[in-house]
């Protein structure tokens, strides 16, 4: 006879509800380390259908994201908690997909040629960023190669970091960047160079929206547990106290721990002096996204790739029914 009461509980403190939160971080964390792969590919053998794929999963997981936090939010005006789930997975999935693409839809259509270029150059230049190669308008990058904790990010976000200068504001220390894009020049289609700036536009917007709804989810789960854990302790009165403080104490602990530490990419000259400024200053909408992931991403790189590795088993992400309806019906 227990049922109602567990019924009558806030949604932060069901168990079901922890259980969905804990399986969407999971499907976050490994979403986001097979993006990074799949744009940080300095082999350039991912293919743009790899590329469609991963940016519909990104507005579905983001979607899903909001959705749980939705359900928190209105879970006082909808007594039912079946209804509670439909209407905030409809409304969290269909104003991520429609948000999302139209961002990126709007920032590529206002896209001119020099935009085109430097994306396409800047793509071409990360393996000489990530040796430390790499000048910007004089300022020093790295002092040498990259550490293996920002390499996974730095080689999926560089183009992005640098969308808002231009071609020659990239000095190459070892000039294997110049000669790689006068290589490239002449066999450079119009639809490559769009592809290019569509990813470099992309992967910031879908990995920063990813991971700020798992971190938010996140904080959702451990503020709900303890909530759960004083509930079972009989420590009402505790719980009462500090219901209204715990999650935004545990956002506030999780942005901290994300955005201050930084690393040596986002507190080099040519970065902070160069990179962010022009950046803010010609891509204002684009900005945010990339500040946020090469900030935040680092600081779970570890815990993003065990998660995909050892949880989801390395699952690809692709869309199930492109072969049946070909990759043109896909939006």
């Amino acid at each position: 006879m227990r049922l109602p009461a567990l019924q009558n509980q806030a949604l932060n403190s069901q168990v079901w509800f922890l259980t969905l939160l804990v399986c969407y971080a999971v499907l976050e964390l490994s979403f986001n380390h097979r993006l990074l792969d799949l744009a940080g590919d300095l082999q350039l053998t991912t293919t743009p259908d790899q590329l469609h794929d991963i940016e519909l999963w990104g507005r579905v997981v983001s979607g899903l994201g909001l959705a749980l936090l939705l359900m928190r939010w209105l879970d006082r005006f909808v007594k039912s908690r079946i209804l509670l789930l439909l209407v905030c997975c409809a409304m969290g999935l269909t104003t991520m997909w429609h948000l999302q693409k139209a961002l990126v839809d709007a920032i590529v259509a206002r896209a001119d040629q020099q935009d085109l270029m430097m994306s396409w150059r800047s793509q071409l230049s990360t393996q000489e960023a990530l040796n430390g190669r790499i000048l910007l308008r004089g300022e020093v990058l790295l002092g040498g190669p990259a550490p293996a904790d920002i390499r996974p990010v730095m080689s999926a976000l560089w183009a992005s970091s640098v969308a808002g200068l231009s071609p020659d504001d990239l000095d190459s220390n070892s000039g294997a960047a110049q000669l790689m894009s006068g290589f490239f020049a002449p066999q450079i289609t119009p639809e490559q160079l769009s592809a290019a700036y569509r990813k470099t536009v992309m992967t910031p917007v879908v990995l920063g929206a990813s991971l700020l709804f798992g971190l938010l989810n996140l904080c959702q789960f451990f503020a709900g547990l303890i909530a759960l854990v004083l509930t079972m302790l009989r420590q009402d009165a505790l719980l009462q106290r500090c219901k209204f403080w715990l999650l935004p104490a545990m956002i506030a602990l999780c942005m901290g721990l994300s955005w201050w530490p930084g690393n040596v990419w986002t507190t080099s000259p040519a970065y902070q002096l160069v990179a962010s400024p022009a950046l803010w200053a010609d891509k204002p909408y684009l900005a945010p996204f990339v500040e946020w992931s090469v900030r935040a991403e680092p600081a779970w790189a570890d815990s993003v790739a065990w998660v995909h590795s050892a949880l989801l088993q390395d699952f690809e992400f692709k869309v199930p029914f492109r072969s049946i309806f070909g990759p043109d019906t896909l939006p």
